[in-house]
């Protein structure tokens, strides 16, 4: 017996139903699985599965990276010289360092700061130089990023170190020969 066309069902169907908060943004590539939405009160979360957390983690760090970089860009001219719309562009600039601020997200830039062995940073260079006396991280590559209190990057610098002195160990050296000379004869 043959059905009627109206009793069939659709092989897809061309909505898709979800209960999602009014004020939660979820993106066309959001699967639903990975998001579930709490509206028990008038501020509207929503959380992120275990899975999905170290992803969101090193979003944050590149993002925090991204503008830091730009903003040393900035600190190495004069705002005020600059046509209105590279000012605005600054104010963003800055509202997002406010915004990451305000989320308890921590830039650490390490310029100028001495260098102490054991510190949780990645050394690229060790330059020696005649102008430092200690070890001073001349340059930060990348800054450390902490969420929370929490380290979630570990930042890339280059340290300076004082010039080591062959002709005093050399000299030393040569004392402590001529010393041994003298005793045997």
């Amino acid at each position: 017996m043959r059905r009627k066309s109206r009793d069939k069902k659709p092989k897809y169907s061309s909505s898709i139903k979800m209960n999602i908060p009014s004020k939660v943004f979820v993106s066309p590539e959001t699967k639903p699985s990975n998001l579930r939405g709490t509206s028990q009160q008038k501020n509207t979360t929503c959380e992120v599965l275990d899975c999905e957390l170290p992803k969101l983690i090193a979003l944050i760090a590149d993002v925090a990276t991204s503008i830091w970089r730009i903003k040393n860009k900035f600190s190495a001219v004069n705002i005020d010289d600059l046509p209105d719309e590279i000012k605005k562009a600054y104010r963003h600039v800055e509202s997002t360092c406010d915004a990451l601020a305000s989320v308890k997200v921590e830039v650490r830039d390490h310029t100028n700061k001495k260098y102490v062995a054991g510190m949780a940073l990645n050394v690229i260079a060790f330059q020696p130089s005649s102008s430092v006396r200690t070890e001073m991280i001349t340059e930060t590559i990348k800054p450390s990023i902490f969420y929370n209190g929490k380290l979630i990057q570990m930042g890339d610098v280059i340290v300076e170190r004082p010039e080591k002195t062959q002709s005093k160990k050399s000299d030393s050296v040569e004392d402590d020969c001529e010393t041994k000379e003298r005793n045997e004869e």
